[in-house]
């Protein structure tokens, strides 16, 4: 709390979190918190609201809410959701909100994150709230096309002229012309050139997982190992920041956090690769793993992969297991 200065109630509120949160419940939440109590919803500004949340004939935001705008919660809930978005707002005074809610947003989804590692039973909530951290730190959704707004120079307006052109992913805009990616944004060279030498030296990732030959009926053993493609263009030039690392998180079918933890670019840039052999204690509802890589500072390089583990013998659903489960729960940290 004093680390992130998370005003207590917001503790106490986020308390509350079963461990199954997506992505729109989380907003619904981050949004109702006290830090954006300064946040008035004045009635001049309904209209827009509302039309951001659900018009037929422009673009909307990605979790409409039911009904009108008609509470701070929802402004709130509204102006994240069309910043992540890259609507155009043209008020002046909403745009002054958006950047307060920004100030505040990044250092509650940042704590957020943070606050879920303490718990076991909540992958989904924790996978999200990371992710959402990350999309607060960028301003773009996790799945965005703009991801050309990150690289230097690019805003909203030349990052949509290379969306039209369906410049919509890093692999894209490396693959294209220098002298085409001028004409599209309207720029002289050598700025192509550099666009191309920004995605170059952003850092790619490679994930591989393979199962080590040692089975049990209820742990298997995976080795992870996370490489460095680009491991010789990033010797020489990096775009990304020297604190940039990357979360690697892991759950299974009952909503468990199997293994988690944060890989420093620079960590990576020794020899080009990191491996880590992991226990995964085996799943009562199936044996699939949800294994993610999530940058801390980019949308467009996270790598998302599912493994089935292969264990001895059948499934046990007897009174031993839940029982197991159900200690294992009460005893883990609040």
């Amino acid at each position: 709390m004093a680390w992130y200065y998370i005003a207590f109630d917001t503790v106490k509120q986020f308390s509350t979190i079963n461990g199954t949160e997506s992505l729109s419940e989380l907003i619904t939440m981050i949004s109702s918190c006290v830090e954006f109590s300064d946040v008035k919803l004045r009635t001049s500004e309904k209209k827009i609201l509302n039309t951001l949340n659900k018009d037929k004939n422009r673009i909307t935001i990605r979790f409409p809410m039911e009904g009108k705008i008609k509470t701070r919660d929802m402004k709130v809930n509204c102006l994240i959701q069309a910043q992540l978005g890259c609507i155009p707002i043209q008020d002046f005074t909403l745009t002054q909100d958006i950047g307060k809610i920004f100030r505040n947003g990044l250092r509650v989804t940042k704590w957020l994150s943070e606050f879920l590692t303490s718990c076991k039973n909540n992958f989904s909530a924790l996978l999200n709230s990371l992710i959402l951290a990350k999309c607060f730190r960028c301003k773009l959704w996790e799945n965005s096309l703009h991801v050309s707004k990150q690289l230097e120079k690019i805003g909203v307006t030349l990052s949509n002229a290379m969306v039209n052109a369906g410049l919509t992913s890093f692999k894209k805009i490396e693959d294209a012309n220098a002298r085409e990616l001028e004409l599209i944004v309207n720029r002289h060279p050598p700025f192509g050139n550099q666009i191309k030498e920004s995605v170059l030296h952003l850092p790619k990732y490679a994930l591989a997982i393979e199962q080590l030959a040692k089975y049990c009926d209820t742990v298997a053993e995976i080795l992870v190992t996370i490489t460095l493609t680009n491991f010789k263009q990033l010797q020489i030039k990096r775009t990304a920041p020297d604190c940039h690392y990357v979360t690697l998180i892991i759950g299974d079918a009952d909503n468990q956090v199997a293994f988690k933890q944060k890989i420093m670019d620079s960590v990576l840039l020794k020899n080009g690769n990191w491996t880590k052999k992991i226990e995964v204690k085996r799943a009562l509802k199936s044996e699939e793993l949800s294994i993610h890589l999530i940058s801390s500072e980019y949308v467009g390089v996270d790598i998302q992969q599912n493994y089935t583990a292969f264990y001895i013998g059948p499934k046990k659903f007897g009174n031993e297991v839940v029982l197991q489960r159900k200690l294992e729960a009460e005893s883990s940290p609040d």
